[in-house]
């Protein structure tokens, strides 16, 4: 059965050699680490991984360790047991018990307690028979781990056991950020493009040259996720058929340069004024992005002349003298 996995699709090498790492251990019964940048869908591969392999009938169960209060962690993984084995769903019944027969997917390994770090090892390293207390109730599941950070680093610091680190990753499939396999970007933009036009019956659209431009230069500090949601958004704001750079960067500063960005803001205005005769564009358009600067700076420092001076690289007199032509009130 051949693997399908939209979100990290593309021909890029990095892709398919990615591609071709998840098939070889979906069919391998084997405790995994998946390592990638946030966003890059970890919980995507996990989920092939588990449904392309002798598991995919039983249940995939998530625990995401950043979402769970340090000291409930505990009774979370191992459950509650004091009189023996639960019923599904049942009062003390444990994550680890509901993945039986399936995979239990850890994410962000990282960020488990050390003391939570123990348990794990002997349960995976099976040091202690009937670790949930009933023999006849041993759990069988596939433990799949993921990380944002390298584990190597926090093990260096102290604070993850290196012996489970050992065992987590000895088998690792990375996952190379979007910016590192820039010829997956249009391929998966236009997967996620027709995906949005399907689910919210939002007409024929299209990415114009300039979008398309625009996706391949950004560098996806957010990874494939970022990508869907910048997608996602264009298409259900956008006007027209066509969606234009601007539709992919509306309301995200972060995705465009201060010269971008001007331009993309002066755009209209300038179209009305360059219509007039003797307007003094360019001495108008200066002092008001001018005056615009200094008040914004102003009221980042609370007001404050001299930090404000050293923010915006001139002298305080300047300042003041700037303050008092443009009638700046403090």
């Amino acid at each position: 059965m051949p693997v399908q996995i939209p979100h990290i699709m593309g021909t890029s090498l990095k892709s398919r050699r990615v591609l071709g790492e998840i098939k070889k251990v979906s069919l391998r019964d084997t405790i995994l680490l998946i390592c990638g940048e946030k966003g890059c869908c970890k919980e995507l591969i996990a989920k092939a991984i588990h449904d392309n392999g002798p598991r995919r009938d039983g249940p995939f169960i998530r625990v995401d360790l950043t979402t769970i209060p340090r000291d409930l962690a505990e009774k979370e993984l191992f459950g509650c047991r004091e009189n023996g084995p639960r019923e599904a769903g049942g009062k003390g019944r444990s994550r680890i018990e509901d993945a039986s027969g399936g995979t239990l997917f850890l994410d962000n390994i990282s960020e488990m307690e050390i003391g939570l770090q123990d348990k794990l090892f002997s349960f995976l390293r099976r040091e202690e028979p009937g670790l949930l207390d009933q023999d006849s109730y041993r759990v069988n599941v596939r433990v799949v781990c993921a990380t944002t950070i390298n584990l190597k680093e926090v093990v260096d610091s102290g604070i993850f056991r290196k012996d489970l680190y050992t065992i987590l990753s000895s088998v690792c499939i990375k996952v190379p950020p979007l910016r590192e396999r820039k010829e997956d970007i249009l391929p998966l933009a236009q997967y996620f493009l027709g995906k949005t036009v399907e689910r919210f019956a939002a007409g024929d659209k299209g990415l114009s040259k300039e979008a398309e431009d625009f996706l391949l230069k950004y560098d996806w500090p957010g990874d494939v996720r970022e990508l869907e949601e910048m997608i996602k958004k264009a298409v259900l704001l956008s006007s027209g058929q066509m969606i234009e750079r601007k539709d992919l960067v509306l309301g995200d500063v972060n995705c465009c340069s201060i010269k971008e960005f001007l331009e993309e803001k002066l755009k209209r205005y300038l179209k009305e004024m360059t219509q007039l005769d003797n307007c003094n564009l360019y001495n108008t358009v200066l002092s008001e992005v001018e005056r615009s600067l200094i008040s914004i700076v102003l009221k980042e420092t609370g007001g404050n002349q001299l930090k404000a001076a050293n923010t915006l690289g001139i002298n305080r007199n300047t300042l003041r003298a700037k303050i008092k032509e443009y009638k700046i009130r403090l």
